[in-house]
């Protein structure tokens, strides 16, 4: 399926009109572009569970979640999900990733990633909620977007990293809890 998202959203996608529109704006439009485009490449395609959902749309029992992310703009750490979510997902999460210049109003590339896939080299849990998964820096991680490791090992990694930052953060409260004593 990876593949055939890869291929159509190559093949189809445009740059929006972007004419008075602000950069979320036209990340709004790309991202619905693609559910378009999945519409009339996939035949079991479903909306989203919800606002609040890890997914954009769902595709053949996988949650789909457009990443954009604009060439023109300065350094960016996007938040990817949650780690408790990540650790009961009931399913596939594909990224697809949509890099455009709102600058040049172009598209540059496209492409999607199972969520094990994601390079931890770029890849850091951050303290939102009970932590969040994030991309470092965007530029680094579109030079070498794909990890090496195999899904288990991918996943042991994050079960590391996982405990690790909680360990940080009982360190970092109890540090708090006395600043209130």
């Amino acid at each position: 399926m990876i593949t055939q998202l890869n291929e159509c959203i190559k093949r189809d996608l445009r740059f929006p009109d972007s004419t008075d529109i602000q950069q979320r704006g036209i990340a709004d439009k790309l991202e619905g572009a693609c559910n378009e485009i999945i519409r009339a490449n996939f035949a079991n395609v479903t909306p989203p569970r919800s606002r609040r959902s890890i997914e954009d749309i769902n595709v053949e029992g996988a949650y789909i979640d457009h990443k954009s992310s604009d060439a023109a703009l300065d350094f960016k750490m996007p938040n990817m999900i949650s780690i408790d979510r990540l650790r009961k997902l009931d399913r596939e999460l594909i990224y697809n990733f949509i890099i455009y210049d709102s600058n040049q109003k172009t598209i540059i590339d496209t492409f999607a990633l199972n969520v094990y896939e994601l390079n931890w080299d770029h890849l850091k849990i951050q303290n939102l909620g009970k932590g969040q998964l994030q991309i470092t820096n965007m530029a680094e991680f579109l030079k070498n977007p794909r990890t090496t490791m195999t899904r288990e090992e991918w996943r042991a990694r994050l079960q590391q990293e996982a405990v690790k930052f909680y360990e940080k953060l009982l360190k970092k409260t109890a540090k708090n809890i006395e600043l209130w004593r």
